[in-house]
């Protein structure tokens, strides 16, 4: 399966590689830039796989990658995740809830790993969940030039559906609730819709109780 903004790329790619094979028949150098168009198709082939996943339990990742960064930041749990380019760059729902807003930030392209990276091109998704609003920050890297976001307002998803999808490493960034207790630590490698990273104090409380 393919990420939804990559299936016409693929498409195009894939006919100019056919229409290029044929004509090499009648002229050899059109091998060369055939076997150009199927290196480009294998690669978007490769970077726009959208798997299937395994839902986790409690609060899932949303995005694949490395953990850079875990702990308290401005009154909320936050934890931010950096994709390299060999990682799957679609982004999944933490938790279940109601699309409230999505704003997207011009900016500029530093690489998403640095101290500036606030400064960069990103999008920002503010979810309402039973637990209370959690945020979802879509950030684009120095390769990174497009962030393409699946969900609007008013919208409804579930835990682990897709969200979006940012092109060319890059990192996400989640805000949760002051009730939400972190299970990631800095380096751990996390996959979106089916990493545990985080649990809701109240439901842990619960389940202490019950048992």
């Amino acid at each position: 399966m393919f990420a939804a903004p990559g299936r016409r790329i693929l498409c195009v790619v894939a006919i100019l590689c056919g229409a290029t094979a044929v004509l090499s028949i009648f002229w050899h150098y059109f091998v060369v830039i055939a076997t150009g168009f199927l290196a480009l198709l294998i690669f978007f082939a490769w970077f726009f796989r959208d798997p299937e996943r395994k839902i986790g339990e409690g609060i899932v990742s949303p995005a694949d990658g490395v953990v850079t960064d875990a702990g308290e930041r401005e009154g909320c749990q936050f934890i931010s995740i950096f994709m390299n380019l060999h990682d799957v760059h679609v982004n999944r729902a933490p938790e279940e809830g109601k699309i409230l807003s999505v704003k997207h930030f011009p900016g500029k392209h530093r690489v998403a790993f640095g101290n500036r990276v606030n400064e960069n091109e990103h999008a920002l998704i503010e979810m309402e969940t039973g637990h209370g609003r959690l945020r979802v920050i879509q950030i684009a890297g120095i390769f990174a030039r497009r962030i393409s976001t699946y969900v609007k307002p008013g919208d409804r998803v579930k835990k682990g559906d897709r969200i979006g999808i940012i092109f060319l490493g890059s990192r996400v960034c989640l805000y949760l609730p002051a009730g939400a207790m972190l299970r990631v630590k800095k380096g751990a490698k996390v996959r979106a819709g089916e990493t545990t990273i985080g649990v809701w104090k109240n439901a842990v409380d619960k389940k202490n109780l019950g048992s």
